[in-house]
């Protein structure tokens, strides 16, 4: 499985795959595992192509998440379709993310602003 990565503006936007599930998730948690070993300052999950995530894709994003943490990153998501959006407010991440409608309004993000935890939009 290859996730599509990219860099702008100093962000490492990783585009998911259509489906975040027990099929998927231990081949995405592997590609993941080598970006949070570049310890990236920033990075944006887009979720655009993403139509369906169930629990253990949650926990593939946590776990990258916390590691990116632990380096001093930051991590944002954006481009939740409704459904995606339905599953991470029942799973109570919408208050640990900071979740933006497009990629674009993250290049619109001071970095000064997505240095906490918790990030909200700028």
């Amino acid at each position: 499985m290859v996730l599509d990565i990219s860099t702008i503006n100093g962000i490492i936007i990783i585009t998911l795959v259509r489906r975040l599930d027990a099929d998927s998730a231990a081949a995405i948690e592997d590609e993941l595992k080598k970006i949070a070993e570049q310890c990236p300052e920033r990075v944006l999950f887009d979720f655009s192509k993403t139509e369906y995530i169930a629990s253990a894709g949650l926990r593939v994003l946590l776990i990258t998440t916390r590691s990116l943490l632990k380096t001093g990153g930051t991590v944002a998501l954006s481009s939740l379709s409704p459904q995606v959006r339905r599953v991470f407010e029942i799973a109570g991440f919408t208050t640990i993310f900071s979740i933006f409608g497009s990629r674009e309004e993250v290049h619109y993000c001071p970095a000064g602003r997505m240095d906490r935890i918790i990030l909200r939009n700028c």
